[in-house]
């Protein structure tokens, strides 16, 4: 996915400003603007947020044709390819991000953007080893230590990853970045209401990212703190309208609340949102969550044909979705067809997700009482 996608990697990273980006000195003026003005225009524009990544690209392009070997450039034209966000330019960004360490082993910015690449495509392991091979030439870096804590968490590792953003902690107390990501590996180790204080504490203090409202709403529904989590997404949503993880928390929320009507609009909004912009396997991803909730809407509607069919289309993408094989059981409970609905009820038990104890006994009383049925 692209920097403005869903996850927080490189919003945070894209709060900061050009001062961390090391130059090479500058160059003879050539009767245009010397290579490193350009480079430093285009820099500014890319960290600053401004609206002009394409007009960056074809001035990158313009300064690597003059010269191939700016180690500054490629990196640049890295970070305007992640900001486009299309599947197909993450590996246009990859390449940048290699070419600028292969002129400038030393260029550890380039190696930082890397990880974080690495980690939006799901590379976590990639990513470590980047970031490792960073703070041997940055030891004890905060921002390095924090995104290599939220690699191992990626890679299953939350306690470590809580370790190493504790020390970035101690390094700097105002780092929110790690603050985040320490609430994210708590949510993961189920200390949810210690990873509710941290998120907290960041929404309050750290940069306005719709990402640490999605977290924390998120968090605040599986506390059941409905009207919370809502004011919580709402933010977040005014940040980014566009966001369509976001929305469906929403619907979530309001479904929880019993606003129907609320959730399906979210749902539409979110269907509409939806884009290839994201990395595969986070769209995939999001598209799960979308046909869930849409299954959970209709089922609560009644609609039962269309909720089994959105639970169907969770489970075309991933047949061991335990929450998707728990409700379909339900609907399938529910039209009678309770051979089907013991099969999915029997994977979503294995998968930690079994049904409620009634409609276990509802289901083996529906199956007894149809093979003790006298046959015509």
């Amino acid at each position: 996915m692209g920097w403005k996608g869903g996850t927080v990697v490189a919003a945070f990273a894209l709060v900061a400003t050009m001062g961390s980006v090391s130059f090479a000195a500058p160059q003879a003026d050539t009767g245009q603007a010397s290579i490193q003005a350009r480079l430093k225009r285009v820099g500014v524009d890319l960290f600053s947020g401004a609206d002009r990544v394409h007009e960056s690209i074809r001035e990158l392009k313009a300064v690597l044709a003059v010269d191939p070997r700016s180690a500054e450039a490629h990196f640049l034209l890295g970070i305007a390819y992640g900001k486009l966000g299309s599947a197909e330019l993450m590996g246009e960004a990859t390449a940048e991000f290699r070419q600028a360490l292969s002129l400038n082993p030393s260029f550890v910015q380039a190696r930082y953007y890397l990880a974080q690449l690495y980690l939006n495509l799901g590379r976590a392991q990639r990513a470590r080893e980047e970031l490792d091979a960073a703070l041997v030439q940055v030891p004890g870096h905060p921002q390095f230590l924090a995104l290599l804590g939220e690699a191992e968490r990626h890679l299953g590792h939350p306690q470590r990853s809580i370790e190493l953003n504790q020390q970035a902690l101690q390094v700097d107390p105002s780092f929110a970045q790690a603050r985040y990501y320490s609430g994210l590996a708590m949510l993961d180790l189920g200390r949810r209401d210690e990873a509710i204080r941290e998120l907290e504490r960041v929404a309050q203090s750290g940069p306005a990212l719709p990402e640490v409202y999605l977290s924390l709403g998120s968090a605040y529904l599986d506390a059941g703190r409905v009207d919370e989590a809502l004011d919580a997404l709402l933010r977040g949503n005014r940040i980014d309208p566009a966001r369509a993880d976001i929305r469906i928390r929403l619907a979530r929320a309001y479904r929880s609340k019993g606003l129907l009507d609320e959730a399906e609009e979210q749902l539409k909004l979110a269907e509409s949102a939806g884009s290839p912009r994201l990395a595969s396997f986070v769209f995939e991803q999001m598209e799960s969550d979308l046909y869930l909730e849409q299954g959970l809407v209709n089922m609560q509607r009644g609609r039962l044909d269309a909720a089994a069919d959105a639970f169907k289309k969770v489970l075309d993408r991933d047949t061991n979705n335990g929450p998707a094989n728990r409700f379909i059981a339900e609907v399938y409970l529910r039209r009678g067809l309770y051979t089907l609905a013991l099969a999915h009820a029997t994977r979503a038990e294995q998968l930690g997700f079994p049904l409620p104890e009634a409609l276990r006994k509802q289901l083996q009383e529906k199956l007894h009482s149809k093979e003790t049925r006298p046959r015509k």
